[in-house]
């Protein structure tokens, strides 16, 4: 007798891999985890239907993320800055 296994479901935040059926536990995983990031009611029919994307940080943690030669941080003005320039094709 084989049984047919349903595939293991994963937090498509954090990756975690769920035991069980499908999305058993989502609920308290999510509300544990990721609620500051996107509140489960409006975070569960978007992982249910496969179409939730992970977002990433705000500009402003993007900006700490970057550093000059003399590791001073880029303001958001100066990537704003840099990112119309090349855009605009300037080096």
């Amino acid at each position: 007798m084989t049984t047919k296994s349903t595939p293991q479901k994963v937090c498509p935040e954090c990756g975690y891999q769920f035991k069980g059926n499908g999305f058993d536990g989502i609920d308290a995983h999510w509300c544990a985890k990721h609620e500051s990031r996107m509140p489960y009611h409006i975070a569960w029919p978007q992982i249910k239907s496969g179409t939730y994307r992970r977002r990433t940080g705000s500009i402003e943690a993007f900006c700490g993320s970057l550093a000059k030669g003399n590791k001073i941080k880029l303001t958001i003005e100066e990537i704003k800055e840099f990112t119309e320039r090349a855009l605009a094709g300037e080096r």
